[in-house]
Protein backbone atom coordinates (compact mmCIF):
# COMPACT_ATOMS: atom_id res chain seq x y z
CA UNK A 1 0.00 0.00 0.00
CA UNK A 2 1.37 2.80 -1.04
CA UNK A 3 0.08 6.74 -0.27
CA UNK A 4 1.61 9.39 -2.11
CA UNK A 5 -0.34 12.83 -3.46
CA UNK A 6 -1.25 13.53 -7.55
CA UNK A 7 -3.52 15.86 -9.32
CA UNK A 8 -2.55 19.79 -8.95
CA UNK A 9 -0.09 21.88 -6.63
CA UNK A 10 -3.21 24.11 -6.41
CA UNK A 11 -5.64 21.17 -5.69
CA UNK A 12 -3.44 18.31 -4.37
CA UNK A 13 -5.72 14.48 -3.92
CA UNK A 14 -4.09 12.34 -1.29
CA UNK A 15 -4.31 8.31 -3.30
CA UNK A 16 -3.48 5.11 -1.92
CA UNK A 17 -2.57 2.76 -4.64
CA UNK A 18 -3.04 -1.06 -3.59
CA UNK A 19 -0.64 -2.76 -5.93
CA UNK A 20 -1.98 -6.61 -7.08
CA UNK A 21 -0.91 -9.94 -5.16
CA UNK A 22 -0.63 -11.64 -7.70
CA UNK A 23 1.27 -11.91 -10.56
CA UNK A 24 0.64 -13.28 -14.02
CA UNK A 25 -2.75 -12.30 -14.65
CA UNK A 26 -4.62 -10.20 -17.05
CA UNK A 27 -3.29 -5.74 -15.88
CA UNK A 28 -6.32 -4.51 -14.68
CA UNK A 29 -7.14 -1.47 -12.31
CA UNK A 30 -10.24 -0.02 -10.02
CA UNK A 31 -10.56 3.21 -8.77
CA UNK A 32 -12.52 3.15 -5.30
CA UNK A 33 -15.20 6.27 -5.27
CA UNK A 34 -15.84 7.40 -1.37
CA UNK A 35 -19.37 8.91 -0.67
CA UNK A 36 -18.28 12.34 1.44
CA UNK A 37 -19.29 13.39 5.74
CA UNK A 38 -20.39 10.95 7.56
CA UNK A 39 -20.81 8.20 5.28
CA UNK A 40 -17.05 8.26 4.37
CA UNK A 41 -16.73 7.48 7.95
CA UNK A 42 -18.51 4.22 8.35
CA UNK A 43 -17.47 3.52 5.22
CA UNK A 44 -13.94 3.61 5.03
CA UNK A 45 -13.18 0.51 6.47
CA UNK A 46 -15.00 -1.26 3.96
CA UNK A 47 -13.92 -0.10 1.10
CA UNK A 48 -10.27 -0.75 2.59
CA UNK A 49 -11.81 -4.36 2.87
CA UNK A 50 -13.02 -4.31 -0.88
CA UNK A 51 -9.55 -2.89 -2.28
CA UNK A 52 -7.92 -6.00 -0.51
CA UNK A 53 -10.55 -8.24 -2.19
CA UNK A 54 -9.54 -6.95 -5.31
CA UNK A 55 -5.82 -6.97 -5.19
CA UNK A 56 -6.08 -10.44 -4.54
CA UNK A 57 -7.99 -10.81 -7.91
CA UNK A 58 -4.55 -9.17 -9.55
CA UNK A 59 -6.10 -5.78 -9.72
CA UNK A 60 -4.44 -2.36 -9.42
CA UNK A 61 -6.79 -0.10 -6.83
CA UNK A 62 -6.55 3.98 -6.36
CA UNK A 63 -8.73 5.04 -3.10
CA UNK A 64 -8.43 8.80 -3.10
CA UNK A 65 -10.14 11.70 -1.18
CA UNK A 66 -11.36 14.04 -3.20
CA UNK A 67 -10.45 17.92 -3.49
CA UNK A 68 -11.87 19.77 0.15
CA UNK A 69 -12.69 16.14 1.80
CA UNK A 70 -9.90 14.08 4.07
CA UNK A 71 -6.48 14.22 3.54
CA UNK A 72 -6.60 15.92 0.47
CA UNK A 73 -6.11 19.91 -0.31
CA UNK A 74 -8.88 22.45 0.44
CA UNK A 75 -11.27 23.73 3.20
CA UNK A 76 -14.02 21.60 3.46
CA UNK A 77 -16.55 24.55 2.06
CA UNK A 78 -14.77 24.61 -1.10
CA UNK A 79 -16.03 21.14 -2.52
CA UNK A 80 -18.64 20.70 -5.56
CA UNK A 81 -19.83 18.26 -7.27
CA UNK A 82 -18.55 19.35 -10.07
CA UNK A 83 -14.65 19.25 -8.58
CA UNK A 84 -15.05 15.85 -7.00
CA UNK A 85 -16.59 14.43 -10.31
CA UNK A 86 -13.34 15.85 -12.16
CA UNK A 87 -11.10 14.29 -9.54
CA UNK A 88 -12.53 10.88 -10.55
CA UNK A 89 -11.42 11.68 -13.99
CA UNK A 90 -7.73 12.37 -12.78
CA UNK A 91 -8.16 9.49 -10.18
CA UNK A 92 -8.45 7.60 -13.51
CA UNK A 93 -5.50 9.07 -15.23
CA UNK A 94 -3.42 8.97 -12.76
CA UNK A 95 -4.14 4.57 -12.21
CA UNK A 96 -3.79 4.16 -15.90
CA UNK A 97 -0.60 6.31 -16.07
CA UNK A 98 1.11 4.30 -12.69
CA UNK A 99 0.10 0.88 -13.77
CA UNK A 100 0.39 1.00 -17.55
CA UNK A 101 -3.26 0.26 -18.43
CA UNK A 102 -5.20 1.29 -21.26
CA UNK A 103 -8.42 1.19 -18.95
CA UNK A 104 -9.70 0.83 -15.53
CA UNK A 105 -13.12 0.32 -14.08
CA UNK A 106 -14.69 2.39 -11.45
CA UNK A 107 -16.99 1.63 -8.02
CA UNK A 108 -18.46 4.01 -6.17
CA UNK A 109 -20.62 4.26 -3.01
CA UNK A 110 -23.75 6.48 -2.38
CA UNK A 111 -22.90 9.96 -3.50
CA UNK A 112 -19.82 8.17 -5.05
CA UNK A 113 -21.60 6.12 -7.06
CA UNK A 114 -23.25 9.29 -8.88
CA UNK A 115 -19.57 10.87 -8.82
CA UNK A 116 -18.22 7.82 -10.64
CA UNK A 117 -21.37 7.62 -13.20
CA UNK A 118 -21.19 11.36 -14.17
CA UNK A 119 -17.24 11.16 -14.42
CA UNK A 120 -18.07 7.89 -16.98
CA UNK A 121 -20.70 10.17 -18.86
CA UNK A 122 -17.20 11.70 -20.57
CA UNK A 123 -14.68 8.93 -20.97
CA UNK A 124 -14.08 5.95 -23.14
CA UNK A 125 -11.82 4.25 -20.89
CA UNK A 126 -14.36 2.76 -18.55
CA UNK A 127 -14.16 -0.68 -18.16
CA UNK A 128 -16.60 -1.74 -15.62
CA UNK A 129 -18.63 0.81 -13.68
CA UNK A 130 -20.20 -0.50 -10.68
CA UNK A 131 -22.83 1.85 -8.46
CA UNK A 132 -23.14 0.98 -4.86
CA UNK A 133 -26.24 2.23 -3.17
CA UNK A 134 -26.20 4.59 -5.43
CA UNK A 135 -27.34 8.59 -4.43
CA UNK A 136 -29.86 8.98 -7.65
CA UNK A 137 -31.50 12.56 -6.69
CA UNK A 138 -29.94 14.95 -4.49
CA UNK A 139 -33.04 16.28 -3.39
CA UNK A 140 -33.80 13.17 -2.02
CA UNK A 141 -30.35 12.67 -0.52
CA UNK A 142 -30.45 15.87 1.25
CA UNK A 143 -33.82 15.09 2.71
CA UNK A 144 -32.79 11.88 4.01
CA UNK A 145 -29.36 12.59 5.68
CA UNK A 146 -32.14 15.12 7.66
CA UNK A 147 -34.62 12.20 8.47
CA UNK A 148 -36.92 13.20 5.91
CA UNK A 149 -37.17 16.77 7.72
CA UNK A 150 -36.40 20.12 4.71
CA UNK A 151 -32.75 20.64 4.21
CA UNK A 152 -31.12 23.62 4.58
CA UNK A 153 -28.79 25.30 2.07
CA UNK A 154 -25.79 25.02 3.40
CA UNK A 155 -24.55 24.72 6.87
CA UNK A 156 -23.43 21.63 8.98
CA UNK A 157 -24.29 17.97 7.90
CA UNK A 158 -24.51 15.27 10.24
CA UNK A 159 -20.91 16.95 11.74
CA UNK A 160 -19.80 18.10 8.63
CA UNK A 161 -20.11 21.81 6.24
CA UNK A 162 -21.51 21.62 3.15
CA UNK A 163 -21.30 25.41 1.23
CA UNK A 164 -24.70 26.61 -0.15
CA UNK A 165 -23.08 26.01 -3.77
CA UNK A 166 -23.08 22.16 -2.82
CA UNK A 167 -26.42 21.70 -1.91
CA UNK A 168 -27.90 23.92 -4.85
CA UNK A 169 -25.44 21.33 -6.89
CA UNK A 170 -27.11 18.51 -4.98
CA UNK A 171 -30.70 19.85 -5.21
CA UNK A 172 -30.10 19.74 -8.87
CA UNK A 173 -28.61 16.25 -9.61
CA UNK A 174 -30.84 13.46 -10.75
CA UNK A 175 -29.28 10.83 -12.46
CA UNK A 176 -32.40 9.71 -14.34
CA UNK A 177 -32.27 12.81 -16.30
CA UNK A 178 -28.31 12.47 -18.25
CA UNK A 179 -27.42 9.79 -20.06
CA UNK A 180 -26.39 6.28 -19.56
CA UNK A 181 -22.49 6.37 -18.42
CA UNK A 182 -20.54 4.83 -21.77
CA UNK A 183 -18.68 2.07 -19.57
CA UNK A 184 -18.41 -1.49 -21.19
CA UNK A 185 -20.53 -2.34 -18.43
CA UNK A 186 -22.94 -0.92 -15.13
CA UNK A 187 -23.61 -2.75 -12.48
CA UNK A 188 -25.86 -1.53 -9.80
CA UNK A 189 -25.27 -3.34 -6.81
CA UNK A 190 -27.86 -2.44 -3.35
CA UNK A 191 -28.12 -3.57 -0.14
CA UNK A 192 -31.62 -3.19 -0.16
CA UNK A 193 -34.23 -2.43 -2.85
CA UNK A 194 -35.87 0.87 -2.77
CA UNK A 195 -37.74 2.28 -5.39
CA UNK A 196 -35.25 4.77 -6.96
CA UNK A 197 -32.44 2.20 -7.63
CA UNK A 198 -35.33 0.72 -9.75
CA UNK A 199 -36.23 3.36 -11.39
CA UNK A 200 -32.68 4.22 -12.01
CA UNK A 201 -32.27 0.39 -13.64
CA UNK A 202 -35.32 0.89 -15.56
CA UNK A 203 -34.51 3.81 -17.04
CA UNK A 204 -31.12 3.25 -18.10
CA UNK A 205 -32.06 -0.16 -19.84
CA UNK A 206 -35.03 1.38 -21.53
CA UNK A 207 -32.37 4.00 -23.37
CA UNK A 208 -30.27 1.11 -24.44
CA UNK A 209 -28.38 0.97 -21.47
CA UNK A 210 -26.44 -2.87 -20.71
CA UNK A 211 -27.31 -2.71 -17.04
CA UNK A 212 -27.26 -5.33 -14.40
CA UNK A 213 -28.80 -5.19 -10.81
CA UNK A 214 -27.96 -7.35 -7.99
CA UNK A 215 -29.64 -7.06 -4.75
CA UNK A 216 -27.49 -8.48 -1.86
CA UNK A 217 -29.33 -7.70 1.66
CA UNK A 218 -27.28 -6.57 3.75
CA UNK A 219 -29.16 -5.53 7.26
CA UNK A 220 -27.58 -2.03 8.66
CA UNK A 221 -27.80 2.01 7.12
CA UNK A 222 -24.90 4.01 6.48
CA UNK A 223 -26.90 7.03 8.18
CA UNK A 224 -28.07 5.37 10.72
CA UNK A 225 -28.23 7.79 13.70
CA UNK A 226 -27.49 5.86 16.58
CA UNK A 227 -24.60 4.52 15.01
CA UNK A 228 -22.70 8.13 14.12
CA UNK A 229 -19.27 6.93 14.36
CA UNK A 230 -19.65 3.33 13.58
CA UNK A 231 -18.43 1.35 10.64
CA UNK A 232 -20.63 -0.73 8.64
CA UNK A 233 -18.49 -3.86 6.79
CA UNK A 234 -21.63 -5.92 4.75
CA UNK A 235 -18.85 -8.37 4.02
CA UNK A 236 -21.25 -10.05 1.01
CA UNK A 237 -21.95 -7.27 -1.15
CA UNK A 238 -17.89 -6.59 -1.22
CA UNK A 239 -17.57 -10.05 -2.34
CA UNK A 240 -20.06 -9.42 -4.72
CA UNK A 241 -19.04 -6.39 -5.91
CA UNK A 242 -15.40 -8.03 -6.32
CA UNK A 243 -17.30 -10.98 -8.44
CA UNK A 244 -18.87 -7.93 -11.10
CA UNK A 245 -15.39 -6.27 -11.73
CA UNK A 246 -13.72 -10.03 -12.35
CA UNK A 247 -16.09 -12.16 -13.75
CA UNK A 248 -13.41 -14.84 -15.02
CA UNK A 249 -13.44 -15.76 -11.49
CA UNK A 250 -9.75 -14.73 -11.36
Amino acid sequence: MNLFYFGSSEKPLLGVHHPPQVAGGPARGAVLCNPVGQEYMRAHRALRLLASELTRRGFHVLRFDYFATGDSGGDSEEGTLAQWSADVATAVEELEENANLASVSLVGLRLGAALASLAAERRDDVERLVLWDPVVRGADYRRELFGGAPAPEGGFVLGFPWSAALCRELEALDLTRREPPRARSVEIVVSEERPEFGVLRDDWRGRGGAVGYTPVPSPGDWNEVDQEGSVWIPRPLIREIAKRLAPDGA
